[in-house]
């Protein structure tokens, strides 16, 4: 896709779960590849620290308080957050765990546009609190119409 000149530059923030990895690295190149900024939190080609919980060993041992004393969550923390802040918008990509969840909200109430999207959205699963959201699709197309201020 050839990158358009008269696209709003927005900073965009991926939240997901590493069990969506090559999904969230699909759905930046995408945004990408449209001429929106993207921080894809499993991309350190561009010189971002990235940290997956399988690198503290034995992560059955560990618990919500002594996890955050180890110094590389507290870098991946310190990241996260810093990504977060220079983005205009941060798109969750479903499913996810609760920190993404808490990185949405917290975006959200950072005044940050935030996107809810997910391939499909099976019946049962819903939340009251994605009120909060933007938009919320299944159609990659809004996501970008949204985030490109053509829709």
């Amino acid at each position: 896709m050839k990158e358009r000149k008269d696209v709003v530059q927005m900073k965009i923030y991926v939240a997901s779960s590493w069990r969506n990895e090559q999904l969230v690295r699909a759905f930046a190149k995408f945004l990408r590849d449209a001429g929106l900024e993207v921080d894809d939190f499993t991309d350190n080609s561009r010189g971002r620290f990235v940290f997956h919980y399988s690198e503290l060993g034995n992560i059955d041992e560990l618990d919500a308080i002594n996890f955050l004393k180890d110094e590389r969550s507290q870098r991946a923390f310190h990241e996260d957050k810093k990504w977060i802040d220079w983005a205009d918008a941060l798109v969750l990509i479903l499913p996810a765990g609760k920190s993404a969840h808490l990185e949405a909200e917290y975006a959200k109430g950072r005044g940050k546009k935030l996107v809810i999207w997910q391939q499909a959205f099976p019946k049962g699963e819903f939340d009251v609190m994605y009120g909060f959201a933007d938009l919320i699709t299944d159609d990659p197309g809004q996501v970008l119409a949204y985030l490109t201020g053509e829709s």
